[in-house]
């Protein structure tokens, strides 16, 4: 059955609670202080059920002292059932709940023009056309409009039948997954803890697993309530109270949430777009209170830009938080000044888990002025943009606010995967690409004899190591360049081919010294005469035809010929044949070397494959 959540508003003794009542046969005052001093204090709840669908009544106090508790009634509501007193008229509580509505984007509505029975009929109609005509600027100005009153019943009926269209046409908004800002919490004997609250975005079932924020808490529906029945699935929009299992009343801080596991988080830093009511003026780095969902937290405001801000709509900022608070992308929040306390303007939240950052942040705003315009590829580029190439799918996902499987149908073929999180423009890969193989060609121009340019050479300024490495990896799958560990080349470089007669024959003497020299290690100073000696010797470690071998224990490294190396594995394999294991005592002994060399051949060995360890002995593998 379609329901509609419709918040009840207006100044105090307009006569809401008692409009409600006729409408409901509910008496939403329960508290004894509420029936002492004849005034909402609290929210109170009732529900009409009409042939299209329910709708659910939250009677929202009108007296300014309560301004707080009118904007927790408030949220998640899709529509307005606004009450102004025909002997009274438009009222300075009733022009502060019409803003606070249209700050939340409550512009759906009905008007009851409540206690009819005290006006003259030649005056009604008059009364009705000049609230019209106050009422012209409002989200209200073509909302349905019904003199009615509570005592006499006149006008419930045409009141009832102008409140059944609110159930088709309000609008349904919220998160894509289940979030409920919990405005009770309490504990019944047998059930343990229940929280209660408007559901917004997706429905909530008996099982389903939830978490509970800003705590992080892990818990579960043990069972669900709605309107005093017990149900098995409560839909977004309705009223709910969720039995919870594992979580005791006193964990739930005031103005927790109750949401889908993983997919919300709270945050001390908020990104959002601000709009100030008529008049009202902001600075940077104000202090103020900011009510989103059921929280009401101390906030201060940073304008991107600095300064300060007036009543244009759009302006980008960020609320910083002195503790966590949970929300979501598209959620609308009020603040409100602390002293005097007055509303000064409402926000869009465009990033709920922002992360901090300066006024003059040209990349973020162009990340937020896309998240405002709703435009997924300025938000993919523009985060690309502030992250050096790449983007996160979760974070385009968020500021866009659409389901990961959304954003793969939506997004444009403009941006390649480069991993299930990252993405990013063919057009960046298409220049990171260039500049990766003009980077190569550069170094090998420099360094004609190094087989390949090692990774400290092709680090790219601004550019993500993903975003290099998915290049690499993809001129390397295409046979453009050859990867070796970290280090790269072009296909076509050849540094063999350009050595001079000269250096051929340096290349031949050292090569066969080291062939000569076995397991008796030359070190590099006593065979390396000059420049072009250095590079050889450098260009037979990149062919893998000298091996370094470091000794940890001493400090050391001692370089070999890799034949000598294979020559050496090969005569302890006659020694020690398959599976029959050896010391290093005996390897050292059967190859007729000493410790210190012996300890990094056979570690070397292990890392090859050739030999497996086994306490103080190793084998030859099969």
């Amino acid at each position: 059955m379609t329901t509609c959540c419709t918040v009840v508003i207006g100044h105090v003794d307009h006569g809401k609670t008692a409009l409600v009542r006729a409408l409901t046969g509910a008496d939403t005052d329960q508290l004894a202080e509420e029936k002492a001093r004849g005034l909402s204090i609290v929210p109170g709840f009732a529900h009409r059920t009409y042939a299209s669908g329910t709708l659910d009544f939250i009677d929202a106090p009108g007296h300014a002292d309560f301004v707080q508790a009118m904007i927790r009634a408030a949220t998640g509501a899709r529509a307005a059932l606004l009450v102004i007193s025909a002997t009274e008229g438009i009222a300075e509580q009733t022009r502060e709940h019409l803003s606070i509505a249209a700050l939340l984007a409550i512009t759906t509505g009905v008007i009851a023009v409540t206690k009819s029975d005290l006006l003259d009929s030649a005056d009604q109609a008059p009364c009705l056309d000049a609230l019209r005509s106050q009422l012209a600027e409002t989200g209200f100005a073509s909302s349905p409009m019904v003199l009615c009153s509570a005592q006499s019943g006149d006008g419930i009926d045409q009141l009832h039948a102008a409140l059944e269209t609110l159930i088709q046409t309000a609008p349904q908004t919220g998160p894509q997954h289940s979030f409920l800002p919990i405005d009770r919490a309490f504990s019944m004997s047998g059930l343990g803890t229940i929280v209660t609250g408007t559901l917004q975005g997706a429905a909530i079932s008996i099982d389903d697993a939830m978490q509970l924020h800003p705590s992080g808490k892990a818990t579960s529906v043990r069972g669900l309530q709605s309107r005093g029945t017990l149900r098995q699935r409560i839909e977004p929009g309705e009223r709910i109270a969720a039995n919870l299992r594992g979580v005791a009343v006193t964990e739930i801080a005031s103005g927790a949430v109750l949401c889908s596991p993983t997919h919300f988080a709270p945050s001390r830093c908020v990104d959002i777009t601000l709009t100030l009511l008529p008049g009202v003026t902001v600075k940077h780095m104000q202090n103020l209170r900011a009510h989103i969902g059921t929280t009401s937290e101390v906030a201060t405001l940073r304008l991107f830009g600095g300064g300060k801000a007036n009543s244009e709509q759009g302006v980008l900022a960020q609320l910083r938080f002195g503790k966590p608070v949970a929300a979501f992308a598209g959620q609308r929040a009020i603040l409100r000044q602390l002293s005097p306390a007055k509303t000064l303007g409402g926000v869009t939240v465009l990033d709920p888990l922002a992360k901090p950052t300066v006024a003059g942040d040209k990349d973020r705003q162009r990340v937020l002025n896309g998240a405002l315009q709703g435009d997924l590829d300025q938000i993919a580029l523009a985060l690309c943009e502030a992250n050096d190439g790449v983007a996160d799918r979760d974070d385009i996902a968020r500021l866009s606010r659409l389901t990961e499987g959304d954003l793969g149908k939506k997004l444009k073929q403009d941006f390649q995967e480069l991993s299930p999180t990252l993405i990013a423009p063919r057009s960046r890969i298409a220049l990171t690409e260039t500049a990766l193989l003009a980077g190569l060609k550069a170094h090998h121009d420099a360094h004609p004899l190094r087989s390949a340019a090692p990774a400290s050479a092709l680090n790219l300024p601004a550019t993500a190591a993903e975003l290099i490495a998915f290049v690499k990896a993809d001129l390397n799958k295409r046979g453009v360049i050859r990867l070796a560990d970290n280090a790269a080349a072009l296909v076509d470089h050849d540094p063999l081919a350009n050595l001079d007669a000269n250096g051929h024959d340096r290349l031949i003497q050292i090569e066969s010294a080291y062939q000569q020299a076995g397991l008796q290690p030359i070190t590099p100073e006593s065979i390396i005469q000059d420049q072009l000696d250095r590079d050889i010797f450098d260009l037979l470690t990149d062919l893998d035809r000298l091996v370094p071998l470091r000794n940890v224990a001493l400090g050391q490294t001692l370089i070999f010929h890799t034949d000598a190396l294979t020559e050496a594995a090969e005569i302890l394999r006659q020694g020690f044949p398959t599976d029959d294991p050896f010391t290093t005592s005996q390897a050292r002994t059967t190859l007729s070397t000493s410790r210190r060399i012996i300890v990094p051949v056979l570690e070397y060995f292990d890392a090859q494959g050739w030999t497996g360890r086994n306490g103080n002995t190793r084998h030859f593998d099969r």
